[in-house]
């Protein structure tokens, strides 16, 4: 990934996170973006796939 698509990705999370999106459970309340229809993914299960 190059630097500049590094860098938009963070700013794209970051907008994101101002606006209250949430794809995991957390203080600030229940996860409020779904990706697929009745199933649940953990941030855990996220990071390994970074690490495959």
């Amino acid at each position: 990934m190059g630097k500049k698509e590094a860098a938009a990705r963070i700013k794209i999370n970051r907008l994101l996170d101002e606006a209250g999106w949430r794809f995991f459970d957390d203080a600030n309340g229940p996860a409020n973006i779904v990706l697929e229809p009745n199933t649940k993914i953990t941030e855990t299960q996220i990071n390994d796939l970074e690490d495959a």
